[in-house]
């Protein structure tokens, strides 16, 4: 009877075992279910990151300007301006990130090896005041706009030191499109940082420029997609709703 009752139990929990496991097993061959992705966004939720739109990229006297005059002639900035006065218009809120030293450089670390700022202290470049880090004219707001300035930078990131999540997030902002200089640099370190701290990105891809543009649009194509919605100008000012 004993020996029975043993039998009894040791079968009914060998069951809720094997029920369990099968249960568990199934749950993890069913897909989860994501909500789907956004198809609008409220614009006073919504911020324009626009980077290092300086004329060190812009101005025809700049190092780097003959490099990107190509795609200047397309109209990657007269695109740019167009996106940002309509997603201005909607109320979406644009935010202005620059790169800038002073005279001598002092913020740096001379000996650092990394060849991001070492590039700048052999130029001598991207001075504060500076013609080749002054902000391109057709971008600059009026003066009843309520654009935000930051204070120049000396991170690759525009969130690297200037206090521009804690802004964001001040005024209740959730989402962020970025353009500007360049997509396989200080734009992508831009996209990653905005995506690590909980912001939904969107790759502006008509209003970026890369240094290597091969290694730039594979970026676009499979990069940014981990961290960003890759995005045309139109479709993202089109999402925008006031």
């Amino acid at each position: 009877m004993k020996n029975s009752l043993l039998q009894s139990m040791s079968k009914s929990l060998l069951a809720l075992v094997l029920s369990a496991v099968s249960g568990l097993a199934l749950s993890q061959s069913q897909p989860q279910t994501v909500p789907p992705l956004p198809t609008s966004l409220k614009a006073s939720e919504t911020a324009v990151i626009l980077v290092d739109f300086q004329g060190n990229f812009v101005n025809p006297d700049g190092a780097w300007y003959q490099k990107f005059k190509p795609d200047y002639d397309k109209g990657m900035l007269d695109k740019t301006v167009k996106m940002v006065n309509e997603a201005r218009e909607k109320g979406a809120w644009i935010i202005h990130v620059t790169e800038g030293y002073t005279q001598d450089h002092r913020e740096l670390d001379w000996t650092n090896p990394g060849g991001f700022h070492r590039g700048q202290l052999m130029r001598k470049a991207w001075k504060v005041g500076s013609k080749e880090a002054a902000y391109y004219e057709p971008l600059m707001p009026k003066p009843e706009y309520k654009d935000l300035f930051l204070a120049p930078r000396i991170q690759v990131s525009a969130f690297g030191g200037t206090g521009l999540n804690e802004i964001l997030r001040s005024k209740g902002i959730k989402n962020v499109a970025v353009a500007g200089f360049t997509t396989d640099v200080c734009v992508y370190a831009t996209v990653i940082a905005a995506y690590d701290l909980g912001y939904h990105v969107y790759a502006l891809r008509e209003s970026m420029l890369g240094f290597f543009p091969e290694m730039s649009q594979s970026m676009l194509n499979s990069i940014f997609p981990m961290w960003s919605t890759v995005i045309d100008n139109d479709k993202f000012v089109g999402m925008v709703q006031k």
